[in-house]
């Protein structure tokens, strides 16, 4: 299977999941799973998310490297503690503990503070401050990517929404990306006050506003400048 569209179908078709089934297990919108499928973006940004929910091997899904879904040899018995059935491997990508790895590691990317977010991809290499620390990042992302570590809980989804960002879970953001579609998650500033926010970016019939998955929180509807889309995010076992 040469393309993302034929994979993504074929995954999709082995997971036994409609389209919006699908939408509903990865946070994927439908209209995005069609377009991928029908081969119409080059864009890779949804990938990871439906490689979840397909069971699939992201690698493969984005680009045909490594096992299909079918294939024997993804499949395993359970350990002798593990208390689970045999099924899929479950990949896990844990940032490393500090000592973390050394600056610009190929694909790694900076855990950087809120403050710096804003200037961060207009900064010179020499000018940026000093990152947290360095942690891998297994999505695909331009060399201006880097990390944020999830402040508050306006981006927490209500109970049983499969997508939620909980306090000190960490995103990735491509600052590269500056032209999200309705529904993805972005970081911006607000042109006001200059605050920078983690939202859901919208836009109807012209109208752009930041909405919180968190339902008591207000949405956002003043000016803002959106500094780069969200391209995946860890979160630690509870």
């Amino acid at each position: 299977m040469e393309t993302i569209a034929t994979r993504a179908l074929a995954a999709r078709k082995f997971a036994k999941m409609t389209q919006k089934q699908a939408e509903a297990a990865s946070g994927v919108k439908q209209s995005s799973i069609s377009k991928i499928e029908r081969g119409d973006t080059s864009r890779s940004m949804s990938v990871l998310a439906l490689a979840r929910a397909y069971r699939a091997d992201p690698n493969w899904l984005d680009t045909g490297d490594g096992p299909a879904p079918w294939d024997e040899d993804q499949t395993r018995q359970a350990r002798d503690k593990a208390n689970e059935p045999s099924g899929p491997y479950r990949v896990a990508r844990t940032p490393p503990s500090i000592p973390s790895f050394n600056p610009r590691t190929p694909g790694t990317v900076p855990l950087i503070a809120w403050a710096d977010a804003a200037n961060w991809d207009s900064l010179e290499v020499s000018q940026q401050p000093s990152a947290e620390r360095w942690i891998p990042c297994i999505a695909h992302h331009s060399l201006h990517t880097y990390a944020l570590r999830v402040r508050g809980d306006s981006m927490t989804a209500p109970s049983g929404h499969l997508k939620s960002y909980p306090a000190e879970s960490i995103v990735f953001i491509d600052t590269q990306l500056k032209t999200p579609d309705d529904g993805e998650r972005i970081i911006a500033k607000l042109d006001d006050s200059g605050e920078i926010t983690f939202k859901v970016f919208k836009e109807d019939d012209g109208r752009r506003w930041l909405l919180p998955l968190n339902p008591t929180h207000e949405p956002v509807r003043q000016a803002f400048t959106v500094l780069g889309t969200v391209i995946g995010k860890w979160e630690d076992e509870d």
